[in-house]
């Protein structure tokens, strides 16, 4: 269809005006259909509110912004005059009239497409009534409201973690590989019949590609010094494997025959930072996540591509204020694939088509998922808790959670994926968890301890270490000395995030998922207690008398931050903008990381923004430490340098070899001036299959 010198194609999603083509992001795609099909009404905020964003609430200020992009994409050379236009005080209208362009070998196919479509009680949310000008257009608006009704309805089905029983499961354990050295990234073919993974052999630096034939164990290999190689995931018939080709200075998505016999070709450039997986969904068709969404380093988004064309559409709108969304696995039997939405509070499971439409949010979780898959003969989805040793079982036909069995053994597990309910493919946990204490000024760094096996959150004090440890299905607080030796603190056990330490006032602050408690460590009594009804992101120790804390809104989209006086009990709000983690830099001085990956400094009483520091692109994940009036920053591969009182980049101090160390964490330790880190080991393991057996009496 034509407005003005556009013309749009709704399946792609792209607009076309002679000279320049441009995709539109789903939400713009989304509004714009909108104005087309209500073009003679005036849309106020709330009709955007309730039918395009589809929620009870949203900001002000997301609606400036999406407006605000709209017309500058709909803005050319050759259009150059109002699209969208505003109405004071009352909303906005479609100022351009629209006409739909028939395409010469459709006739009335358009009307078989409509009367196929599934019966809703508002097919589009539109609480208007209006005359069409002509039956082409009432056509129009039809074929429209079928491409863009999956995009305004997403589905929510009951939710939560169920209090379903768990029960536990002897295992049997099988070694498959006996070659000593580093297995990752399992995918498993959609026959079932062959595994792919990436295997560093003992003494060497690089991750070759290994298919695994799981009848007859034969295993064929792709390897070349200098390059790491990852699987992404196979084609529905199991013939092709899509894998990703990555060097220090360049990542590109390649495809090769499942026997390696030929077909071994680059398909495209990919982002260097982070995992990537994804699924063939057709012929000459890849789903897959991409990091750098919005241009933000930790923000993932589903991306569709045309292999033979190269063009790529988006097909999820992750909120801005997330780590976005993972590709979990194609179902072919179904036509849907199943994506992590990972929130900085919780985990989502979600499934849509292959278009992005008729989107339904089917679980909430406090833990990772990681992969999923799918059983034909159960229709069950299933994962792999590997905190908790449990496998989880969710009935697509029932739409709930119907499994959860804790495997009966001390072993930990990385990657997996799953043969059947009953066989599962593994790699054994090769993480091992250290404490680094760093010299700013030397670049030394000096090992202090090794940390168990799924410790988190670690702090360094004069007394030692504390660490997060699993308990059961809670968190605790537990204490490590300089030996090794650890014992449970007598803290309340839940759901706790993370834990910070007040050196001069010997003050713990305690971060649980909806309150932040605060306790004097001497006795671990109860100090003050601050409690809110949506998700803590983060929370620190801003000086000695004062807490700072980031909340995320009920609708996971916006946050807001907080600071709490110890002595007059009282919270003040921070003006700070789509923050994930705000601390003090002095006495005067308030620091912000944001979610675009920015780093800001404002005036304690005013709120003023002082400063503001874009980080470099971050290999892993962004870590913030204030220390001697610098600010530290670590991309999980460098550690950075910031002088707030001097104009310039961020200075580089330290680098890890990235082939085998990750830095997780990064703090400031007062009382020896230095820079600690959590510095995550990847060591060998191996690839096991487990068998559940028989019930535990």
């Amino acid at each position: 269809m034509k407005f003005g010198t556009w013309s749009l194609d709704p399946k792609k999603q792209c607009i076309y005006d002679g000279s320049i083509e441009r995709e539109l992001e789903p939400l713009l795609f989304r509004l714009l259909c909108y104005f087309i099909i209500n073009n003679e009404q005036i849309i106020t905020r709330q009709d955007l509110v309730d039918d395009v964003w589809c929620q009870k609430y949203v900001d002000d200020n997301a609606i400036n912004r999406a407006m605000s992009e709209l017309r500058k994409i709909l803005k050319s050379d050759m259009q150059k005059g109002i699209v969208v236009k505003t109405h004071y005080r009352k909303g906005y209208s479609f100022f351009l009239e629209p006409e739909i362009i028939y395409h010469p070998d459709l006739s009335e196919e358009p009307l078989q497409v409509a009367a196929k479509q599934p019966k809703m009680k508002d097919p589009l949310p539109s609480k208007k009534t209006k005359t069409m000008r002509s039956k082409g257009f009432v056509l129009l608006a039809s074929v429209l409201t079928i491409i863009v009704v999956g995009y305004f309805f997403t589905s929510h089905y009951s939710v939560q973690e169920s209090q379903l029983p768990i029960k536990t499961k002897n295992i049997e354990e099988k070694v498959l590989s006996w070659v000593p050295g580093r297995y990752t990234n399992l995918r498993l073919s959609f026959n079932k019949k062959l595994l792919a993974f990436s295997f560093a052999p003992q003494g060497t630096k690089y991750y070759s590609l290994v298919v695994k034939e799981l009848g007859g164990g034969y295993e064929r290999r792709l390897g070349e010094e200098g390059v790491n190689y990852y699987p992404l995931g196979w084609s529905t018939d199991s013939s092709i494997l899509y894998y990703r080709a990555k060097t220090d200075v360049t990542c590109q998505i390649w495809q090769i025959k499942a026997d390696f016999s030929e077909g071994n070709r680059m398909l495209f450039e990919c982002n260097m930072r982070g995992l990537v997986s994804g699924s063939g969904v057709g012929k000459d068709r890849i789903i897959y996540s991409k990091s750098g969404y919005r241009n933000r380093d930790e923000l993932a988004a589903l991306t569709s591509r045309d292999l033979k064309t190269g063009q790529e559409f988006q097909i999820s709108s992750p909120n801005l204020n997330s780590y976005g969304d993972q590709f979990l696995t194609y179902i072919p039997e179904k036509e849907v694939l199943l994506f992590e939405r990972r929130q900085y509070d919780t985990n989502e499971l979600y499934m849509t088509d292959p278009d992005g439409g008729n989107q339904i949010k089917l679980l909430e979780s406090s833990s990772r998922i990681w992969s999923v898959n799918y059983d034909v003969e159960s229709d069950l989805l299933l994962w792999f808790d590997n905190v908790k040793n449990i496998v989880f079982g969710y009935s697509l036909s029932k739409r709930k959670l119907v499994k959860k069995e804790k495997l009966n053994t001390s072993q930990s597990y990385a990657i997996f994926q799953f043969l059947s309910q009953n066989e599962i493919l593994m790699v054994s946990y090769p993480f091992v968890s250290y404490i680094y204490t760093l010299d700013p000024d030397k670049g030394a760094m000096s090992a202090d301890i090794q940390l168990s096996a799924g410790s988190i959150s670690p702090i360094k004090f004069k007394q030692g270490y504390m660490v997060l440890t699993t308990q059961g299905s809670d968190r605790v607080v537990t204490q490590v000395d300089n030996n090794g030796n650890s014992h449970v603190l007598e803290i309340p056990p839940g759901d706790i995030r993370s834990i910070r330490y007040h050196e001069k006032d010997d003050l713990l602050l305690v971060h649980y998922r909806r309150s932040i408690e605060i306790y004097r460590y001497s006795d671990l009594s109860l100090v003050d207690s601050i409690e809110v009804s949506s998700g803590i992101i983060s929370a620190e120790f801003l000086n000695h008398s004062e807490v700072g804390y980031v909340v995320l809104d009920e609708h996971k989209v916006n946050s807001s931050s907080y600071k709490y006086s110890l002595k007059s009990k009282k919270n003040v709000p921070i003006p700070t903008l789509n923050t994930l983690w705000i601390g003090g830099l002095d006495d005067n001085t308030l620091i912000s990381l944001s979610s675009n990956d920015t780093i800001l400094l404002y005036e304690m009483n005013t709120g003023k923004t002082l400063q503001e520091f874009d980080l470099p692109k971050a290999r892993y994940r962004h870590s913030i430490a204030v220390g001697d009036s610098y600010i530290y920053h670590s991309d999980g591969a460098r550690v950075y340098r910031i002088d707030p009182s001097k104009k310039g980049n961020a200075e580089e101090i330290y680098s890890i070899d990235t082939a085998k160390y990750v830095i997780k964490d990064i703090s400031y330790t007062v009382h020896n001036d230095a820079l600690w880190m959590n510095v995550i080991e990847v060591n060998e393991n191996q690839l096991l299959d487990i068998k559940i057996t028989d019930e535990v009496k």
